[in-house]
């Protein structure tokens, strides 16, 4: 050990070096240490630490490595080790120290002890069960040391520099579960220290430490009344708040929070007791204080959104009693979350132009989404009060802006109020909703876009509510229909219409000439972004979807994808020399705007899903009432040629190649089985990129024609082949390198797993992979369960063979991980074949075998990922 280099004279590297190599042997290494050398090497740390106690960086080494040595010697060679050390470093008869820094070396010591345990916990150098024995002997030992943490608190002549030592020990030696019955007056007695800077933070910490540990649940009256004397804060946090100081109040606040968010229940249910109900409406109010800190977020203060998570939590735990105990505490609580429906209006509204920063207005625009959240748990407590709360501030919003048009923010953040209870507002609403609805029109927008945007981005939040009242469509549909040709409002005019369309495919069918109008002016016109026309081009499918004729259809479609089909050839022609990256992303975007016509144009509510019923076949064919081939299958046989050019062109691009399987999953999951129409050319296309990239993506779009085609008497030998070229291609370029391709080898090991519950057949005139199959058992731990669903299918149908196949692949050295010996191979093959109708049991031998390989048996890491399995 090279605790000699340890050297006065030696340079000050080589001394942390040093010191440092002795904490990692204690540490990590204690297995190689002799016993004999225990009590030697005790002494030279205690000597060294009083010979370093000036030396910050290498004291800290010395501590951690005295910490250490406890851990591993408490149990039996030094059980005395906490006295003793409090004995040594007494600053009344310790030898050689100044007695601030004997106390300073002390607290540093007792704050690592239940530190380092577990910190080598975690780095798997104690055992679970030697930690909980080890931890039962140090918190035996907890009485002396808070003793000695309250006399020393109280000590006038010891510095506030060595208190938030002091604290900090206090707060490492709560966390291991002190009973808050023998902290409780201690940490009553610490709350004045709250008012000095330097100790407020440590303060809080170790009362939060104490007040939310798991232990607290079983002793509910104490947890009760110690809240109430925690209570003894508030005179600080209102001096703190006349003195401008945030730091403090934050630090009280997030305590507060910190309470209600773990003993909610808790105090809902002294609420319903008159004689805490005092107590608990005190402990709320702060947090609405909180919530309502003057000012500007982020600028004026970042206090306000501490309390978010809390209104959550007391919503959620509130609606969990039920009858009178549920009445009575919404009654209590309802004032509250109106008042906080006041306080986010106000918190929400929207700046003056360029007050903030992009990374405050990044901070804001979270800010804004947690508002909205909690919107929603209010709504959950007010119901209709809300809503009728929201009207009347909606009424005063349009009389200021009457007013004065430059006066909208107000009005901007109730819209934005109303937008963030529209999912949670029930659909059976006649009353508030439509009276809103109705309102939008009257609205003096002044051409204010931010505005206008604001009511497009409601009015489509809305649109769940208005697929059961389309007797209110006709208020909405004009504003978002003129929004789509204006370049400024395109934007939220196109996600209004996209969520309305989504939502009331029949309902919108009276609007559909007006909105198919905008949406080609939109395209014609305005210089739209990729994420812009893919909505547009959303909207024109799902409202070409309903009640249109087949000519109809096709001659809006040759309009609208002409210009983008003949750009999409163009970049064709250009990629054997290159594409640029704009050009590239261009490409990209325009087959996502294929893929999303593929997704929504359908004249049929089929969908592949509809195949696992076993009524479900007629539904198989997707052709129109009249006969008619889809329309998507008509534009599909026209651009085939087109998409087989450009994945040839691109086998190994894979953005374009994932983009492009998409386009043809979602054309798979609308034309069903009349994609075979366009089966050649997949199956032309399919061999040649997978081949070249590997592209995982390929293999969901295999695994959905093997589903819709394995069993169709026309195209089972297809299917079969195509299995055949994945399964051969996949085992004779991976096999050797897993951990490179871990997508490939999940969504291979995932589509064997669908064919084997769905198609099996297909798969029977090939099994003689079932050698090379085995080594896709090294794969990562989120493949396992695929993996064992593959070994588990191979049990049934090939059980001899797979007996055989065992026998002849665990001799050899390259089948799994050198750690694993021949005889846990032979284990893992007695235990499979044993179990070869029980999925779990096979899964928890694949785990098993996988954690030997990766020599994580026996860890916590290993029983943890076990049991997650």
């Amino acid at each position: 050990m090279r605790i000699d280099n340890l050297d006065s004279v030696a340079p000050e590297e080589v001394q942390f070096f040093a010191g440092n190599t002795v904490y990692m042997k204690v540490s990590r290494y204690w297995h190689e240490v002799p016993k004999e050398e225990y009590e030697p090497l005790k002494i030279k740390i205690l000597n060294l630490l009083v010979q370093y106690s000036s030396s910050k960086v290498i004291l800290n080494r010395l501590i951690k490595s005295l910490g250490a040595y406890v851990i591993h010697t408490i149990q039996s060679e030094w059980t005395t080790a906490i006295q003793d050390i409090i004995s040594m470093f007494d600053p009344g008869t310790v030898s050689g120290l100044e007695p601030s820094t004997a106390l300073n070396l002390l607290f540093n010591i007792l704050t690592v002890i239940p530190e380092e345990l577990e910190s080598m916990h975690e780095a798997m150098s104690v055992v679970s069960k030697d930690k909980q024995v080890i931890t039962g002997i140090i918190r035996n030992n907890h009485q002396a040391v808070l003793n000695l943490i309250s006399q020393v608190m109280q000590a006038s002549q010891v510095s506030n520099v060595i208190k938030e030592v002091v604290l900090k020990t206090l707060n490492a030696w709560l966390k291991m579960s002190l009973p808050l019955s023998e902290t409780r007056e201690l940490l009553v007695a610490l709350i004045p220290y709250s008012n000095y800077a330097l100790l407020c933070e440590p303060v809080m910490d170790a009362i939060r430490t104490a007040v939310t540990d798991v232990g607290t649940y079983n002793i509910p009256n104490t947890v009760m009344d110690f809240v109430t004397q925690m209570l003894g804060l508030a005179p600080v946090l209102e001096e703190a708040q006349h003195a401008n100081d945030e730091n403090t109040a934050s630090l009280i606040y997030s305590l507060f929070t910190s309470v209600v968010e773990c003993h909610s229940r808790l105090l809902l249910q002294h609420a319903l007791q008159p004689e805490h109900r005092a107590t608990v409406v005190q402990v709320v109010a702060l947090l609405l204080q909180c919530a309502a800190t003057p000012g500007q977020y982020p600028t004026d203060e970042t206090t306000s959104n501490i309390p978010f998570a809390v209104w959550f939590t007391i919503q959620d735990d509130i609606l969990t009693f039920e009858g009178e105990q549920q009445a009575e505490l919404l009654t209590i609580f309802q004032p509250v979350y109106l008042k906080l429906v006041d306080t986010f209006i106000l918190k929400s509204l929207l700046p003056p132009d360029n007050a903030l920063t992009s990374e405050e207005k990044e901070m804001f625009r979270c800010y804004r989404q947690d508002i909205c959240d909690t919107y929603m748990y209010a709504y959950y407590v007010l119901r209709g009060d809300m809503l009728s709360h929201l009207e009347v501030h909606l009424k005063d919003a349009v009389v200021k802006m009457q007013r004065d048009p430059s006066d909208w923010r107000y009005l901007e953040a109730v819209l934005h109020a109303y937008s963030s209870v529209a999912e949670t507002v029930a659909e059976t609403d006649n009353f508030y909703v439509p009276r809103f609805i109705q309102s939008i029109p009257q609205i003096p927008f002044s051409d204010n876009i931010q505005l206008i945007s604001v009511a497009l981005t409601t009015l489509g939040a809305y649109a769940d509510w208005l697929n059961y009242h389309q007797d209110h469509m006709h208020h909405v549909i004009p504003l978002m229909v003129e929004g789509l040709v204006n370049a400024s409002l395109v934007g939220a005019a196109s996600q209004a219409l996209r969520d309305l369309t989504l939502e009331c495919p029949l309902t919108i069918s009276p609007f559909s000439q007006p909105i198919l109008t905008s949406c080609q002016r939109a395209l014609e016109q305005s210089r739209l972004d990729s994420a812009e026309t893919e909505r547009i081009m959303t909207i024109i499918s799902r409202v070409l979807s309903v009640g249109k004729d087949q000519p109809t259809i096709m001659t809006y479609l040759n309009a609208t994808l002409t210009p983008y089909i003949s750009r999409l050839s163009h970049l064709k022609d250009l990629m054997g020399s290159g594409l640029s990256r704009e050009q590239h992303s261009e490409l990209v975007s325009l087959l996502k705007l294929l893929s999303c016509l593929a997704r929504h144009l359908n004249l049929n509510n089929s969908s592949l899903e509809d195949e696992d019923d076993d009524e479900g076949a007629a539904c198989r064919h997707s052709q129109v009432l009249s006969g008619e081939p889809q329309p998507l299958l008509l534009v599909l046989q026209q651009l085939m040629p087109l998409l087989s050019d450009i994945a040839v062109k691109a086998p190994t691009d894979s953005e374009i190649i994932e983009t492009l399987c998409k386009l043809l999953k979602n054309s798979i999951g609308t034309l069903l089985e009349d994609c075979v129409a366009i089966l050649p050319a997949m199956l032309e296309i399919i061999p040649q990129i997978y081949e070249a990239s590997l592209n995982s993506s390929l293999l969901d779009l295999v695994k959905q024609l093997v589903v819709l085609f394995g069993r169709d008497g026309n195209q089972e030998a297809n299917m079969s082949v195509l299995l055949r070229m994945i399964t051969t291609t996949t085992l004779s370029r991976v096999s050797a390198d897993l951990w490179n391709h871990t997508d490939t080898v999940h969504g291979c090991l995932a589509l064997l797993g669908t064919t084997f519950k769905k198609t099996p057949h297909l798969i029977t005139t090939h099994h003689n992979h079932l050698a090379p199959m085995f080594h896709l058992g090294n794969s990562p731990r989120h493949s396992l369960s695929s993996f064992s669903d593959v070994l588990s299918a191979l049990c049934k149908m090939y059980g001899d063979d797979l007996a055989r196949t065992f026998k002849s692949i665990q001799s050899e050295e390259t089948f799994l991980s050198p750690r694993v010996t021949t005889q846990q191979k032979e284990d893992f093959a007695k235990k499979v074949l044993k179990n070869r109708g029980n999925k779990r049991r096979i899964l928890e031998a694949v785990t098993d075998l996988a954690l030997i390989g990766r020599g994580l048996a026996g860890t916590d890491y290993g029983a943890q990922t076990r049991g997650f399995h």
